[in-house]
């Protein structure tokens, strides 16, 4: 659609500045989640036997859809790169031993931030970039890892499930969420007081256990993301205004959606209000 066609030249915008500069890995690093996006449909297509659209999938990754498909399908994996063959079997793997289709996000979530770590871990830039990008990252992770627990502490997995799909690259310590996991949910917030996080769990867990939705939890990640990402909006050169760039853009056509899906279901003004995210400028 046009909205994915925006962001495909957002994302060709990236491509092209990462070909002339020293942020060559930049492209990478952010349009890979899109194949795992692409990875994550055909996964659960195949276990759960059913026909896909093609409007379901991005066209932003950095592998094409017909590659993907061939590995996750028939298994054939000689034209990805040994990384992506690697999580796909993984996968593979950890499905069979719980047969449930949302283990599938959270292998695939865990090993993206991963590869996405190590990326960034790979790449020799100047120093106040780096620490800029790590901490991008690790706040993605630490996000990451708190709504994942939070997912399993609804679903009422035990304390060692949720400590397998932690991620051990972010700040907050796995330690710390492991010593928090069999306290109340509505207390989690009372434990993070030393954190960036505790104004985002307090609300989400309040808004889950009036509404018994995630929305608000998922609304709080992506602003406090996008609100580290506005260093940008004030640096000249470097990698930050392009990590502010691209998501922006991305926030902007998520708010799209919203607003486009909440008309389409007859949503009140006041409902579509609640969903959509802040914005860059």
């Amino acid at each position: 659609d046009s909205l994915n066609q925006e962001l495909l030249h957002a994302y060709d915008i990236i491509k092209s500045i990462s070909k002339v500069s020293t942020f060559n890995f930049l492209y990478f690093t952010f349009a890979c989640k899109y194949d795992f996006h692409n990875i994550k449909i055909l996964i659960k297509s195949k276990y759960l036997k059913k026909d896909i659209s093609n409007e379901l999938f991005s066209p932003i990754g950095t592998i094409s859809i017909e590659k993907l498909n061939l590995a996750v399908k028939d298994e054939k994996y000689e034209d990805i790169p040994a990384s992506f063959e690697f999580l796909i079997k993984k996968t593979f793997s950890e499905y069979s031993k719980y047969n449930d289709p949302e283990i599938i996000d959270f292998i695939l979530d865990k090993e993206r931030y991963i590869m996405m770590f190590n990326k960034i871990s790979e790449v020799e830039i100047i120093e106040t970039e780096e620490l800029f990008l790590r901490r991008f990252i690790k706040i993605n992770i630490d996000l990451n890892n708190i709504i994942g627990c939070i997912r399993a502490k609804i679903r009422g997995e035990k304390k060692s499930f949720a400590k397998e799909f932690i991620i051990s690259e972010g700040d907050f310590k796995i330690e710390n969420i492991v010593d928090i996991y069999d306290s109340p949910l509505s207390s989690w917030y009372e434990k993070l007081t030393h954190t960036d996080y505790q104004d985002i769990v307090e609300s989400g867990v309040n808004y889950f256990q009036k509404n018994n939705s995630l929305m608000e939890l998922e609304k709080l990640r992506d602003n406090f993301i996008l609100n580290f990402s506005k260093i940008g909006k004030y640096i000249t050169f470097g990698v930050e205004p392009l990590v502010g760039f691209i998501t922006a853009k991305e926030n902007d056509i998520k708010n799209i959606r919203i607003i486009l899906s909440g008309k389409l279901n007859k949503l009140s003004p006041e409902q579509i209000k609640e969903r959509v995210r802040d914005t860059y400028v």
